[in-house]
């Protein structure tokens, strides 16, 4: 049952996928969240979303790489930033990896908690340590004026524990 489960709900996605690339092809725009996935989950959608940028590199559609980023930028949450940073970086989206990693350093707690959290551990050393400058950066713009003991032990504090994952 839970296999014939999973082949159907692999098909429905593959089936949405495909239609939100159509409406693409033919209009030159991304379909409404709604319109594709319906009820379906905002990661769902997000999801989509990140399968149409690669779809986008891979066949060289600059505007649908755009149209993704845009998206993308507008759809970040703790259960999808690892992931949507991870393909930033990926497919050179440099607007949407500055605003996934100054989310992730504000909400690093919930982040780090995630599976996508856990595949960038694995598989992208590089951006854990731009998420780290990060931390240190967004720590720096927000409590500036702040007493600095408050804000170092803040940011030591998010270090250790961002660091004590990785090992």
């Amino acid at each position: 049952m839970i296999c014939s489960m999973t082949v159907l709900w692999l098909k429905l996605y593959t089936l949405l996928f495909l239609q939100a690339m159509l409406v693409f092809i033919y209009s030159d725009n991304l379909p409404d969240s709604q319109e594709v996935t319906g009820s379906m989950s905002m990661c769902t959608q997000t999801n989509i979303i990140q399968h149409l940028l690669a779809a986008a590199d891979r066949f060289g559609l600059d505007r649908l790489t755009q149209l993704c980023e845009a998206r993308l930028c507008e759809e970040v949450s703790v259960d999808t930033v690892a992931t949507t940073l991870s393909l930033a970086d990926q497919y050179r989206c440099s607007q949407l990896k500055a605003i996934c990693l100054k989310f992730a350093a504000k909400n690093l707690g919930a982040v780090m908690q995630t599976e996508g959290f856990k595949y960038v551990e694995e598989t992208c050393p590089l951006l854990l340590s731009e998420l780290l400058e990060t931390i240190a950066s967004v720590t720096v713009d927000e409590r500036s004026g702040q007493g600095l003991g408050k804000k170092r032990s803040w940011v030591k504090k998010e270090v250790a524990a961002a660091l004590s994952g990785w090992n």
